[in-house]
């Protein structure tokens, strides 16, 4: 059961990695009011886990070990991500990126100084709140933004039990929560967010490649249906 939480876990985290920020800006915008944002992460997030465990039971008809083939769509989505990180251009960005950081590193410092004395100013003038974004606005944004969650999701509900689906969906409800915990958190430290998109991104083909390899191993797909 501990293997299959940590599948879960992963399987949330990878494709919740982009959407993350998406939370942040809505946070930022706003302020303080942020249960709507985070009422409308969990309806978006809970509509497209509806969505893949419905998919998933209509996928279950198949003959055994081709639900395993479902396997292909993380696999697809983590090679094109990998593709997007490390391809050529992304490289090309890079070295832009570094040209550009040479041209601009003493002019940033002295931005962030004045970043840092008009963030100060506007804490100390105590501005009226912005009136943000409603919960609905952020469960559109969360669903149309949910293509790799269906992509990875479907795979795991269809080729596990029906208890052992709901346990996965236990966990993603979890996770949805950590995740608002974390986003408000990481709103009050934006320096962070550069790590974390960073290595998140890194990482992300990786975890969706494993979790797509998993669920063609655990249906015994290349026996059953290659004869391998």
């Amino acid at each position: 059961m501990l293997s299959l939480a940590l599948l879960a876990v992963a399987a949330y985290a990878a494709t919740n990695i982009d959407n993350l920020f998406v939370l942040l800006a809505f946070l930022a915008e706003a302020g303080r009011k942020r249960r709507r944002v985070i009422a409308g992460q969990f309806a978006g997030s809970l509509a497209l886990i509806a969505a893949a465990t419905l998919l998933a039971a209509l996928l279950t008809r198949l003959p055994e070990g081709y639900v395993g083939l479902l396997g292909i769509l993380p696999i697809g989505v983590g090679l094109a991500k990998a593709w997007e990180r490390f391809g050529p251009a992304d490289r090309r960005h890079k070295t832009d990126s570094l040209k550009e950081h040479d041209q601009a590193e003493n002019a940033d410092q002295s931005e962030s100084a004045k970043k840092t004395e008009r963030l100060k100013e506007l804490k100390e003038s105590r501005p009226a709140p912005l009136k943000g974004s409603s919960w609905w606005t952020v469960a559109c944004v969360a669903v149309a933004n949910g293509s790799d969650n269906i992509a990875v999701y479907v795979p795991l509900y269809a080729s596990h039990s029906h208890a052992n689906g709901m346990f996965i969906t236990l966990v993603f409800i979890a996770m949805i929560g950590l995740w608002c915990a974390g986003a408000v958190w990481l709103v009050e430290h934006p320096l962070l967010g550069a790590p974390i998109r960073r290595y998140g991104t890194a990482l992300l083909p990786l975890i969706l490649l494993v979790i797509g390899v998993s669920v063609i191993v655990q249906n015994d797909t290349l026996r059953i249906v290659f004869d391998w």
